[in-house]
């Protein structure tokens, strides 16, 4: 699937790649990865990515492989709690030793437009999170006009489920820039497609685990104080049931 089919993720029918990789035309590659968050919802890893996670968070997201997490580039109309409009900044091990990366995160309407206002309207889609984005030294990183990274594009896309957050994280690597496709092809080898995918189930599994305690932490209130022992309340929690499962 090309960056330019990426409107078929707002569609939750399965798909023929579901996780998995694949070489595209351009010479770039694609990454998916479908994972269930168990005891998750859309809210939490929308909050999560939103509260812009420092290193201390970002190694419980994944320990050993995340090494280093900082956010730069706030736009004036960044609203703590939504990604969009923040950059961040991580060294990470995806499979080949210690890599830096940058994370433009944008506003997903940009990219879907009114389709995107359907799709949560019926269900499709609870949270999306959209990213220009580029692996290598930060100080290298290529960016467009708009000041964004050059050379990929990250988009996931959740749906809220009895059981937990359904995500589909979608990658693109080289398959936007202008160069013959041999060029890109040596660019981007088959292995780096395979360590992003094995990288991605493990970082998110983890996550699941992580994640529903730093919202209950910071969220609390809002939640209606939703102690496990507790007397049954007048108005339903907000949480999923499960959460403390």
């Amino acid at each position: 699937m090309r960056f330019q089919e990426c409107e078929r993720l707002l569609d939750s029918a399965p798909m023929m790649i579901e996780t998995g990789c694949e070489r595209l035309e351009s010479g770039g590659l694609h990454v998916a990865v479908l994972s269930l968050l168990e005891s998750c919802t859309a809210e939490m890893l929308e909050w999560w990515f939103g509260c812009q996670p420092d290193t201390d968070m970002y190694r419980l997201w994944h320990p050993g492989a995340h090494l280093y997490s900082a956010w730069t580039d706030i736009k004036d109309d960044y609203e703590f709690g939504k990604v969009a409009g923040s950059t961040h900044l991580a060294r990470e091990d995806v499979g080949a030793g210690p890599t830096e990366a940058t994370l433009a995160y944008i506003d997903p309407y940009e990219l879907y437009g009114e389709k995107l206002t359907d799709a949560v309207k019926c269900g499709n889609a609870d949270v999306v999170l959209y990213a220009n984005c580029a692996m290598g030294p930060w100080d290298q990183c290529i960016k467009d006009e708009k000041g964004r990274p050059m050379g990929g594009q990250y988009i996931g896309v959740g749906r809220n489920t009895p059981y937990g957050l359904v995500l589909r994280n979608h990658y693109w690597l080289g398959d936007t820039m202008p160069l013959p496709a041999e060029q890109v092809e040596l660019m981007f080898p088959m292995q780096m497609a395979i360590n992003i995918m094995n990288h991605d189930c493990n970082e998110f599994h983890i996550l699941s685990k992580v994640m529903p305690s730093y919202y209950l932490r910071d969220n609390w209130e809002k939640l209606g104080s939703p102690e496990p022992f507790s007397k049954k309340k007048d108005e339903p929690y907000i949480v999923t049931p499960k959460i403390f499962a």
